[in-house]
This record gives C-alpha cells, sequence and structure tokens, in this order.
C-alpha cells in the first residue's frame, strides 16, 4: 500500500460492529491512520465513524452522509479496508454512488469495478479456506479423543475432549467477580484516574457536556485513561456513573 498524491481533499469514513469497539477505538484508529498515510498523512476535512454490526448498506447512516460530503465537496471518498461491506454487491453499489475516481479503497491496487470484484473473491476463498482447516483441525483433535483418550492443547493443558474444560456455574461466576474487583481496585489507585474523576465531577456540577470534559481531560497530560489513549465521551459517562 503506498501513499497516492492528490491535490484534492478527502473525506474519510471508518466502521466497527459493536459499541464497545467504538468506544475503546479497537479498530477505528487503525483505520483512521490507514487512510491518513495512504493520502500522504494529510488531514481529511471530514471524518465519519460507523458503528454498526448489521447487513444493511441502507441503515449505514454515517456512510451516506459521508458521501453526501464528499460530492457537495468535490472531495474523494477513503475507505481503509473494502472489507468494510458485506459483500461486491454493497461495494459496488458505493462506488457506483460515488462514480470511478471519487473513491479510493487503500487495500485496492486500484478502485475499480474489476479490482473490487477480484478482491472480493479472494476474501471468499480465505473464509473458505479457514473454515475448512476449522473442520480439518477439529477431525484431527476428536480423532486423538478417540484413540489416545485426549490431546495436549495449544497452551499445553491435556484435554480429554474439545470444547471448554468443565467449571461450575458458581466457579465462574466467582472468578468473573474477582477479575472486576482487580479491574476496580487498580482503576480506582491509579493517579491519573482519580484526578480526572475529581476534574469531571466537578465540571459535570457546573453542567458541562461530555464533550466538554473530554476535551479538557485530554489536554491535561496527567489525566489519561487507565489503559491509555484518549478520553472519549463514553468512557467519561461511564466514570462519572461509576
Amino acid at each position: 500500500m503506498e501513499a497516492i498524491s492528490t491535490n484534492r481533499p478527502y473525506v474519510s469514513w471508518v466502521r466497527v460492529s459493536t459499541k464497545g469497539q467504538g468506544e475503546s477505538g479497537l479498530g477505528l484508529e487503525a483505520q483512521k491512520a490507514i487512510n491518513r498515510y495512504y493520502m500522504g498523512g494529510v488531514e481529511p476535512s471530514a471524518e465519519f465513524v460507523e458503528v454498526y454490526s448489521g447487513t444493511k448498506l441502507d441503515q449505514c447512516e454515517e456512510l451516506w452522509k459521508a458521501i453526501r460530503y464528499a460530492k457537495l465537496n468535490n472531495a474523494l471518498l477513503v475507505i481503509a479496508k473494502a472489507d468494510r461491506f458485506r459483500d461486491v454487491v454493497d461495494a459496488l453499489r458505493i462506488l457506483d454512488e460515488m462514480g470511478e475516481g471519487n473513491i479510493v479503497f487503500c487495500d485496492a491496487p486500484s478502485s475499480s469495478r474489476l479490482i473490487l470484484t477480484i478482491l472480493f473473491s479472494v476474501y471468499e476463498h480465505q473464509a473458505r479456506i479457514g473454515r475448512i482447516n476449522t473442520k480439518l483441525a477439529l477431525g484431527v483433535r476428536k480423532k486423538q479423543c478417540a484413540e489416545k483418550g485426549g490431546f495436549t492443547s495449544r497452551s499445553g493443558a491435556y484435554r480429554e475432549r474439545l470444547g471448554r474444560p468443565d467449571v461450575s456455574a458458581a466457579h465462574m461466576s466467582a472468578m468473573r467477580d474477582a477479575s472486576a474487583e482487580a479491574r476496580r481496585e487498580k482503576r480506582d489507585n491509579n493517579p491519573g484516574y482519580k484526578n480526572a474523576l475529581r476534574v469531571a465531577t466537578d465540571m459535570r456540577k457546573r453542567s458541562a457536556t461530555l464533550h466538554e470534559i473530554c476535551t479538557t481531560l485530554n489536554s491535561m497530560s496527567d489525566m489519561t485513561p487507565p489503559r491509555g489513549g484518549k478520553w472519549s465521551e463514553g468512557q467519561v459517562s461511564r466514570m462519572l456513573n461509576n
């Protein structure tokens, strides 16, 4: 993937499937970075973030906003990965909507109908091979269980059957509770988290919005979230609710 050279402004569209990914930034930051790298490090004139796990293209509201914005401003629509779409039909529909030369898929050597069709054929082939390999691997494990009474997992543990080892519901619940308590204790003892909570609580009492609180916290180097990165409105909301 090589950066392209163009004087046209561009619109960045990124997508993840779950709300949790959207709040944590998992996947989003990588896609944003790909778009910027491909466009030579230039910042987009606008960026649209889609958090949608469904398969209906018409319900990707941020995508259609990005398309309208790009058309109104004669900008390129830049998408990091073509697999953000369900299949080649959806990808080609967006290509036709924008018109060739007005849309860029960073993982495609050329954002044309031919290349997109070939690319999705490769995606489908890779998925099929993955399913076959999984089926074959399970067959081998089942045979080992039948002939030898068990097998050694990749973690080095000996298993007598496929699936998760037997663990009582009560034990699983206790493990989850202990893990959650450990995370809370680590979070609450984090100096940056304490400072951020103090500032956020004070600003909230003065009717500041979540966006305003995020902006303030992200401007202070000693108030980063427990896991690093930047504060999001979702993180601030959870912190205040906790």
